[in-house]
């Protein structure tokens, strides 16, 4: 009889667990489908970076802080910034926001459904129409309307905006932003370019061009920041991930600047390009190398941008090993390079950083949030090349090290045995 009542509760659990499992499954395998477009949460495997790099302190662009008290007082300038669009568009409100209303069931989409499950389909388009209408007269340069909207979005709130606009969760489809485009054309990707190369690298020289990100439709604004600077490349190039073993996988080489330099290996800025995935390690001769990759500008803000395109990367990430994890083997690296601040002004001298912050904070960054990325297919690559250098000149690194320490007194002693020499040569010569 209790075998019976068993076999009875078993059967009635099957059904429901049955039914729960598949659908929940080709629930996710739907989301998946959309991983590339979805606007993801800042992954909860970097959670520990900090709040500064999820949280916006000005605006709330989507649903994800929408409401949040601290950012209410924007939103009457969205308001405005609305009006001011439709107006230099010469179209009316109603015909701009219901343009937005048409799309606004697929923009909906590309959010966590907890997220957006609050709003009425009234609600969103709204927030939509208003959080659209303000990111396009941002990058507008509001040129029309100086004083309301530049007092409001700029003067009086310094270089917070540029740092809302790249966070993750503070994302807008692109498909709102296309769309109010058709309205009134915006310099979306000439205003994205001078901002990487003005505020991010710090060369000044001209990331991934116009012509090359248009090819690539970015999901939002962030992964448009991203193309920028990665040319949509993956982490590496084929063939390098024969070059990584499994087991050089576990453990990355010690690559301080300092450390580096000792052993002959010159840290230096990329000269060709200015994408963060062109790190290469390229011979000098029969005895020497250069490690190369591109310069940076470290502020509040940039610093944010590098964090949130890093989990940008491990929220779409799919591939293995070209994983696309470019921007995390980028900072990975540079974390690598830093033991001591005395490695940071090392890599200051070589011109690959310059920061606002002093080398106490820069290494302060780099070690704290290097914990949390992953390590990226690029990194290993570089690290076995460092590893192999170390292991095929091991006799070489024996000669450097005492000169590279010591060539200071070194060139010293040369000048003034050649001083001596001369005084020596003038008196032999000199007439009795």
């Amino acid at each position: 009889m209790d075998a019976n009542l068993e076999e009875i509760k078993v059967e009635d659990c099957l059904s429901p667990i049955d039914e729960r499992v598949r659908s929940t499954t080709e629930r996710l395998e739907a989301d998946f489908k959309q991983i590339n477009t979805k606007i993801h949460r800042f992954p909860p495997s970097l959670g520990g970076i900090g709040s500064r790099y999820t949280t916006p302190s000005v605006v709330s662009l989507g649903p994800y802080h929408h409401g949040s008290p601290h950012l209410k007082q924007m939103e009457p300038v969205k308001h405005a910034a609305a009006c001011y669009f439709c107006a230099d568009s010469n179209s009316s409100i109603r015909e701009v926001y219901e343009k937005i209303v048409s799309v606004a069931g697929d923009a909906r989409g590309f959010y966590e459904e907890e997220a957006v499950a609050h709003f009425s389909d009234a609600e969103f388009a709204e927030m939509m129409f208003l959080d659209g209408c303000f990111l396009l007269e941002y990058i507008g340069g509001m040129k029309d309307h100086d004083p309301l909207l530049a007092n409001s979005m700029v003067l009086s709130t310094g270089p917070c905006m540029l740092r809302d606009i790249m966070l993750l969760e503070n994302q807008l489809p692109w498909l709102i932003l296309e769309t109010l485009m058709t309205f009134k054309p915006v310099e979306v990707y000439k205003f994205m370019i001078h901002v990487i190369r003005v505020d991010l690298l710090a060369d000044g020289k001209v990331p991934a061009g116009e012509d090359v990100i248009k090819q690539f439709k970015a999901p939002h604004f962030l992964g448009l920041a991203r193309l920028c600077v990665t040319g949509n490349k993956s982490d590496g190039q084929e063939g390098d991930h024969s070059r990584v073993t499994e087991q050089s996988r576990g453990t990355a080489a010690s690559l301080s600047a300092i450390r580096l330099a000792e052993m002959g290996v010159k840290v230096k800025a990329a000269s060709k390009t200015n994408l963060f995935i062109e790190m290469n390690v390229t011979s000098k001769g029969s005895i020497c190398a250069d490690l190369s990759l591109s310069p940076v500008c470290l502020n509040d803000f940039t610093t944010c941008w590098l964090v949130n395109m890093a989990a940008f990367e491990t929220s779409i990430a799919t591939g293995y090993p070209l994983d696309g994890f470019v921007i995390s083997s980028y900072l990975s690296l540079l974390a690598m390079l830093m033991d001591k601040e005395e490695d940071v002004h090392e890599l200051r001298a070589r011109h690959i950083i310059r920061s606002f912050y002093s080398n106490k904070e820069t290494l302060h960054f780099f070690k704290s949030i290097a914990r949390h990325l992953r390590l990226g297919n690029r990194c290993f690559v570089i690290s076995k090349i460092i590893d192999d250098y170390k292991r095929e000149k091991k006799t070489w690194i024996k000669v450097h090290k005492p000169l590279y320490h010591h060539w200071g007194k070194i060139v010293t002693a040369i000048s003034i045995v050649s001083v001596l020499v001369g005084i020596f040569k003038a008196l032999l010569i000199s007439p009795k």
